[in-house]
């Protein structure tokens, strides 16, 4: 049963992770929107693309399905 209350926390997590996520995606968005082109303008756009692919990430890693669990074996 630990295996469904463990699920259950990644989840919730991923969930607040995908939050946090995307409120900075929209903070970063709006300073882009400050910047002409050059350096920085191009240094957030890089951000941008880093956040989306983490974001994309916790998004595919709240909706985990259920998987068989098996108990691990202390080796000693």
């Amino acid at each position: 049963m630990r295996g469904i209350a463990i699920e259950s926390e990644v989840r919730h997590s991923c969930r607040v992770h995908a939050r946090l996520l995307d409120a900075f995606i929209d903070l970063t968005r709006e300073e882009l929107g400050r910047h002409t082109p050059g350096f920085v303008e191009e240094s957030l756009r890089e951000l941008l693309e880093t956040l989306r692919t983490e974001r994309k990430l916790y998004g595919s890693l709240g909706a985990i399905t259920p998987v068989a669990h098996r108990p691990i074996e202390n080796a000693a």
